[in-house]
């Protein structure tokens, strides 16, 4: 007889099993507070909770090589269920975007949201076992140290000058240009977004080397790696830069120093939670005010703006969706106008007069002319740009499309290249500004990041001071002239 393999039992107090009852019982809340309000209020609510319990159930995956798929998971759960719940408690007959609440138009906001998280879900499946099936018809990689050299001293001093004098160079303009209200300009994007960005990616790659090589780590190399955090400190911090720039980085250098440490269970889905939910709320006291960077802030100030965060203009994505359906009602659809603006985000304006602004100032327009909004750069989530330009088949379209980029991340962090990893991991947690948008925006990001990911890699890869011996095949003239003069 066969042995029966007994299968193993369900963790019944798992993170991922605290979560789906933090889901459900915001869900009941929201139900006994707001039932009066109408049965299709209601009813749409619980279907983007039971999307949201549907992804965390089959499209959060322990076994994957990024991220990605928590981000995209933590973003719907916060931006799209959470918060909108949250705020609509608070304050039922007005949104946080100024918009005025009708019943109708957040049951179809609450439906397109569901059907981007449920497209999203059956896709990432198929994808994700596609892969696995594919993995195991192959044989596995080879570890990196396996496929490559190290980098040698003149790479590695090499790319150190180099982001030596960028920093030198570049942060005093940073700083003086941190107080300014002028609006992002091709030439700011080149500076704070890949040159700026060079020590970031430098110390990626170089870390991930660093700790997968089988090579003893010497002390010019401890050196090396302090020497470049400090660089970082000083480009990438709570002064110069907002939070939406600084998670990706930070969180980026965590999981690459402990990855091994992170591979396991649900550790990486505990850190984001941690750090999306808790702690990006909380350091939003020195982003917003500098004046607190030198300590005048108290522990209750950071207290109360974790509590406040929810209900702030931050957390306006839920509310954006909800705009672009009404814009989509009044105005039509746009045919692909802000896709194509996305696409083509590095033509200049003035080069292309019709050219479209980002969707978060197209809906911010919008709302500063019908309800006196104040502020116009404003969220666009994916969801939102696909259904303003192509309706249902947009939301569709682009959910299948993002769960095709979790798919190529997951496979790009298996590459044997030291710079693969990195690279990786930190474009699974800059999905979120991806997710919350505006896609223009965030396209020009992460263009500017992976250029300086190949420029760190290629400085990095240079082999300076390494003498090449040229090879001669056995008996040649040269070889035999060598041997006489040795035996005369």
């Amino acid at each position: 007889m066969g042995i029966v393999k007994k299968k193993a039992p369900l963790p019944i107090f798992s993170l991922r099993v605290l979560i789906g009852l933090a889901v459900v019982l915001t869900e009941a809340v929201f139900i006994d507070v707001l039932a009066p309000v109408g049965a299709e209020f209601v009813l749409s609510s619980a279907v983007v909770t039971i999307a949201l319990l549907l992804q965390l159930r089959f499209a959060v995956r322990p076994n994957v090589g990024t991220p990605a798929d928590i981000v995209v998971f933590i973003f719907n759960w916060l931006f799209l269920d959470l918060a909108p719940k949250f705020q609509l408690m608070s304050m039922p007959q007005q949104l946080v975007n100024t918009s005025t609440v009708e019943v109708g138009t957040v049951a179809t906001t609450n439906l397109i949201c569901a059907l981007f998280m449920v497209i999203y879900t059956a896709v990432y499946m198929i994808l994700a076992k596609r892969a696995e099936g594919g993995a195991a018809r192959t044989v596995a990689p080879a570890p990196p140290a396996a496929a490559q050299r190290e980098f040698v001293v003149g790479g590695v001093a090499l790319a150190l000058l180099i982001c030596i004098m960028v920093v030198g160079i570049a942060v005093p303009f940073a700083y003086r240009s941190v107080d300014s209200e002028a609006a992002a300009t091709p030439a700011t994007l080149i500076m704070n977004r890949f040159l700026l960005f060079l020590p970031t990616a430098t110390l990626l790659i170089l870390l991930n080397e660093t700790i997968r090589s089988p090579q003893k780590v010497v002390f010019s190399r401890i050196c090396a790696l302090l020497l470049l955090f400090i660089l970082v400190l000083v480009t990438e911090n709570t002064y110069t830069e907002k939070r939406n720039a600084l998670g990706p980085i930070y969180l980026a250098l965590v999981m690459v120093l402990f990855q091994g440490w992170f591979a396991i269970g649900n550790r990486r889905l505990g850190l984001l939670v941690l750090g999306m939910v808790v702690v990006f709320p909380a350091i939003a006291v020195f982003t917003q005010n500098h004046r607190a960077i030198l300590g005048s802030f108290s522990f209750g100030d950071v207290g109360d703006q974790i509590a406040e965060h929810y209900f702030s203009i931050n957390y306006d994505s839920w509310a954006n969706v909800y705009t672009s359906v009404e814009i989509v009602q009044v105005a039509g659809l746009q045919w692909g106008h802000q896709l194509l603006g996305s696409l083509l985000f590095f033509v200049p304006s003035s080069l292309w007069g019709s050219k479209p602004v980002a969707t978060g100032i197209f809906l911010g327009n919008y709302l500063s002319t019908h309800y006196g909004m104040w502020f116009t750069n404003l969220s666009a989530p994916l969801v939102a740009e696909g259904y303003l330009d192509f309706g249902y088949v947009g939301v569709v379209a682009y959910a299948t499309g993002l769960a095709y980029l979790v798919t190529f991340l997951n496979w790009l962090a298996r590459r044997n290249t030291w710079s693969a990893l990195p690279m990786a991991i930190y474009a699974s947690v800059f999905l979120m500004i991806v997710m919350r948008g505006s896609l223009m925006i965030a396209t020009g990001f992460a263009v500017a990041a992976y250029l300086s990911f190949c420029l760190a890699s290629g400085l990095l890869s240079a082999k300076l001071g390494v003498r090449h011996v040229a090879r001669r095949p056995p008996g040649s003239p040269a070889r035999r002239m060598d041997f006489d003069r040795r035996v005369g």
